[in-house]
């Protein structure tokens, strides 16, 4: 990757949004790049406690995700690219709190941990957009055990299909682990929306007609 386009992935995170390209070029040197196949694993819950680093999404989609005992999958929240992933263990040092791997083909973006914490120290403008980065996960977390504790599937999965508009598809067994649910569940819920004009069903992809309709319907619970 050229200079230009580390420094524009930088620039697309709020950690890094305020600062000078001079500064920008400087972390782009210390990124290290990977690459993953769809499917591969990026990193498991526990992994390298006291050395995990920031990790930033390049291309690709990045799914994070829980899974039980038995084996069940919560996803937690998808990583497009300009996302920033690990954010918590890479400040407080303790092991990755969930699983990653590639939705589909990624590239990955890596500051280690040190590198992190010495730039915090240095420039006060990514400890601001640090907060700004730690708000929004909260909020999401927020939501996300609203939506598994209040919310009927139905209004989980049109809150889903309104917040991936645009993005690639996701498969009923992949919406099924974000709403917290088994997939003849969705199925159901889709083909409900169907019926009453909210979204049209082509083979996988999802196409919304009415995006009012979906959101009276989240709102509803």
């Amino acid at each position: 990757m050229s200079a230009e386009r580390r420094r524009e992935l930088l620039q697309s995170c709020a950690y890094f949004a305020r600062l000078e390209p001079q500064l920008l070029d400087r972390i782009g040197l210390m990124l290290v790049q990977r690459r993953f196949r769809a499917g591969e694993r990026i990193f498991a819950e526990g992994d390298d406690e006291g050395a995990a680093a920031l990790h930033i999404v390049d291309s690709g989609v990045v799914r994070i995700f829980k899974l039980s005992l038995e084996g069940r999958e919560q996803v937690l929240r998808l990583m497009r690219p300009g996302d920033t992933f690990a954010d918590v263990p890479a400040f407080d040092g303790g092991p990755y709190p969930a699983n990653a791997d590639a939705l589909e083909p990624a590239t990955v973006y890596i500051l280690p941990r040190r590198a992190l914490l010495a730039l915090l120290r240095e420039h006060p403008d990514i400890a601001v957009g640090s907060l700004q980065i730690m708000a929004a996960r909260l909020r999401h977390m927020t939501g996300l055990v609203e939506d598994l504790s209040l919310r009927r599937v139905m209004a989980r999965v049109a809150r889903l299909i309104l917040e991936n508009q645009g993005n690639a598809s996701l498969s009923q067994s992949q919406m099924a682990a974000m709403v917290g649910t088994a997939r003849e569940m969705v199925n159901r819920s889709l083909h409900t929306l169907a019926e009453r004009g909210a979204i049209s069903l082509d083979g996988p992809a999802i196409v919304v007609l009415d995006a009012e309709a979906l959101s009276e319907i989240v709102e509803s619970g």
